[in-house]
């Protein structure tokens, strides 16, 4: 998947990722801190709550600089405990 991604993006480039996850408290803390934490920028970030509110929908879109960076934020999203899917 990522050879893919890496031929088809040029870069510097504004990537949007979904992430569907549980509704438990400090989740989106605990995404936000990983994206901080290669200094990346945020540039737009949107929640979306099911119905019952028992799941959620974060979309987050950064400026990346770099292929390294989207591949390291896919990878350690994807180990947070409540995070489902990362799109």
């Amino acid at each position: 998947m990522y050879k893919k991604l890496k031929e088809i993006i040029k870069f510097p480039t504004y990537f949007t990722f979904k992430i569907i996850c549980f509704n438990k408290i400090n989740t989106i803390k605990k995404i936000n801190k990983k994206i901080k934490d290669k200094k990346i920028k945020i540039k737009e970030k949107k929640i979306y709550f099911s119905k019952n509110k028992k799941y959620f929908s974060y979309s987050v879109k950064i400026y990346s600089k770099k292929f390294k960076q989207i591949e390291y934020l896919y990878k350690k999203i994807g180990k947070i405990k409540y995070v489902k899917i990362i799109l």
